[in-house]
């Protein structure tokens, strides 16, 4: 296989996995970046905005936006944090878990049967593959080349 297909192939499938995401949202009635927001606080508990932008992907802007509607409607709440008290940590009210259980439990289920078919050991080894790569290229935007 050539270098290019390949990493076409990679991007691809990569990409594909994201608009899967996006098609599942838009399927259950919610937007992908407020249905990662809801997930991210579910499955990690307490966030900041930027841990959220960084570990899904979303603009600093949209998880602002989802964020601001969130706590209009008391689902969350924000909390100075201990080392930087102008970065806020975010966590979920109880009404705002009941509200984020109604949109990502569904989703969970759906993730853990497809998990089950694929198995641990499989699934923990695209994951830390996912990692290495994420890593690595991070360090070849910082142009910390490891040859």
């Amino acid at each position: 296989m050539s270098k290019l297909k390949w990493s076409f192939d990679y991007c691809s499938a990569w990409n594909r996995g994201t608009a899967l995401y996006v098609q599942w949202a838009n399927r259950h009635g919610i937007s992908y970046p407020r249905l990662m927001v809801l997930y991210a606080l579910m499955t990690a508990g307490e966030m900041t905005q930027k841990e959220i932008c960084e570990g899904f992907g979303l603009v600093k802007q949209t998880v602002n936006t989802v964020v601001r509607d969130l706590k209009k409607n008391k689902y969350i709440i924000l909390k100075a944090g201990q080392a930087d008290r102008r970065e806020k940590k975010i966590s979920l009210t109880g009404e705002g878990r009941i509200y984020a259980e109604k949109w990502v439990n569904p989703l969970l289920k759906t993730e853990k049967r497809i998990f089950e078919i694929i198995g641990c050991e499989r699934m923990k080894q695209m994951q830390d593959t996912l990692e290495l790569f994420n890593i690595l290229f991070e360090n070849e935007m910082r142009g910390d080349k490891q040859e």
